[in-house]
């Protein structure tokens, strides 16, 4: 074709299309136009990259703060539904910091970059406790640290009864006021730290003897102690204690916080799945110590229905409140779905409530040949472990009390009695005791876990095994009396400790005869 007649060619179509005739004679690179951007921009669909030295696969991104989340391919690509407005696009991985970057970002292309490889045990800890210093949790995370504040956590160096049957005192901090483990074994006196005082220097008195702790380790099992765990360590569960089977992870400059959320962006978190399973409080929740089972929790949830059901501890103890909407008001966080943000007190209401919702309770009264039989069961489908757990002398009371209609006790004909390790206001009572029970080696119970015989006596309630017990009461029963108390430790102990707060009421309820 001539030239002339590419000419008139060129000014048909040009015509055609509505371009100039230069366009279409000398094409040449134009950057996108407003209006290009404009009509991509429209498109339903993001795309981008994460990278690091390389392409990431698997890397999770997500729009942030919201559910709308996926994974990256073998080529590091990525694509999200667009969001209806301005947002930010995450991106996380193990192993990695979180990023961040605004959705209309050209290119939409995220860098993650490596957590450091060595521990750098010189970096200071973040002290919990608002004011001062670095910028601390209390200033950033108020209602978190609220509840932090009120939890066992922020008490586990410091608390009154850890104390008194550290060193023999009473609530008033008398001396010599009973189980003392100073007294009996001076020689474990650091045996409590490594789950009670996690952040206790290793060199110097204080980490013999915990009432010496002093600064952040006061602060017992803090904030930033548990957000710098990396991973659990290789010792065995329940005999490589707390911090001594935990994996830390501190920077030589700055701060690194770990944690369940994988679009907190502000350049020093870390994502980690181990933040919502239960072998991340294995380390301080089993433990076996002067060879006795002192806490078992974690291997009563591995035997649990709420482990094969896909349960792990955080899933009731971490519930949300369902009233906190931002982790950081004011601090830069953003608002929440409140079903994703978890509790820090590890009762989403109370441990009374916790225990309320965890067991049942129930009976039927009937006449039966010149008595009223009482058919009692007490379940605990509600826990994820045995019942009580913990620490290894709690324990639940069921106390059983028959009454004629004018309301006047009546004597127990056939069935369990209370022995006297519950005190003496209640034993012979009609009733039955769900403890781990120690005995000394001379056969005295109940006996501290420092000099007891490493095989206790365990009548506690076990999910999915109801508890049935049969009572005999005489035939002027009229109603049944039922309750079930908790006791965080024996009578005997509280009573010599002063303790005013040893025992709550779990379930207290009136059964009357059926007709």
């Amino acid at each position: 074709m001539s030239r002339t007649h590419a000419v008139a060619l060129g000014l048909v179509v040009a015509a055609l299309v509505g371009l100039p005739l230069a366009a279409w004679l000398f094409p040449v690179h134009r950057p996108e136009t407003p209006s290009s951007t404009a009509r991509k921009d429209n498109s339903t669909e993001l795309t981008g990259t994460v990278v690091s030295e390389e392409p990431l696969t698997g890397t999770s991104v997500r729009i942030k703060g919201t559910p709308v989340a996926t994974q990256t391919d073998s080529a590091g690509h990525f694509h999200l539904p667009r969001p209806s407005a301005a947002s930010r696009i995450t991106a996380a991985k193990e192993g990695y910091f979180i990023a961040g970057t605004a959705a209309d970002a050209r290119p939409l292309s995220l860098t993650l970059t490596r957590l450091p490889d060595i521990d750098n045990e010189m970096n200071k800890w973040v002290d919990p406790v608002a004011g001062g210093g670095l910028p601390n949790w209390g200033n950033c995370t108020q209602e978190i640290y609220a509840e932090w504040s009120a939890s066992a956590h922020a008490r586990s160096a410091t608390g009154k009864h850890l104390i008194n049957l550290y060193d023999g005192s009473d609530w008033d901090g008398k001396p010599n006021a009973g189980w003392s483990l100073l007294r009996d074994h001076p020689n474990g006196a650091g045996v409590c730290n490594a789950c009670h005082v996690p952040t206790m220097p290793f060199d110097g008195e204080a980490y013999f003897d915990l009432r010496n702790a002093k600064g952040v380790a006061a602060q017992g099992v803090h904030c930033d102690y548990c957000h710098k765990v990396q991973g659990v360590g290789d010792g065995k569960v329940g005999q490589s204690h707390g911090r001594f089977n935990l994996r830390l992870l501190r920077p030589a400059h700055g701060q690194l916080f770990f944690g369940p959320l994988d679009d907190v962006d502000r350049g020093e978190d870390a994502f980690s799945p181990l933040y919502r399973e239960s072998r991340y409080c294995a380390s301080c929740h089993e433990g076996t110590v002067f060879g006795v089972p002192v806490y078992t929790t974690y291997s009563e949830w591995q035997a649990s229905p709420a482990r094969r059901a896909g349960k792990q501890c955080q899933t009731c103890h971490m519930a949300p409140t369902g009233r906190m909407t931002n982790l950081a008001p004011n601090r830069g966080g953003i608002e929440r779905d409140p079903k994703t943000l978890a509790n820090h007190r590890f009762f989403a209401k109370s441990q009374e409530e916790m225990l309320r919702e965890a067991v049942s309770l129930s009976a039927v009264l009937r006449r039966d040949q010149g008595a009223v039989r009482a058919e009692v069961e007490v379940r605990a489908d509600g826990a994820g472990h045995r019942l009580p757990t913990g620490f290894i002398d709690r324990h639940l009371l069921l106390v059983v009390d028959a009454l004629d209609a004018d309301g006047k006790s009546l004597p127990l004909k056939k069935g369990p009695v209370l022995s006297s390790v519950v005190g003496p206001a209640l034993a012979g009572r009609p009733g039955k005791l769900y403890a781990k029970l120690l005995t000394d080696f001379d056969g005295h119970s109940p006996a501290p876990f420092w000099r007891a015989d490493p095989e206790p006596t365990d009548t506690r309630l076990t999910p999915g095994q109801p508890d049935r017990l049969t009572f005999d009461f005489p035939e002027r029963t009229a109603r049944l009396g039922l309750r079930l108390l908790y006791r965080r430790f024996w009578q005997q102990v509280a009573d010599e400790k002063h303790w005013p707060d040893n025992e709550s009421v779990v379930v207290d309820r009136v059964v009357r005869v059926e007709r």
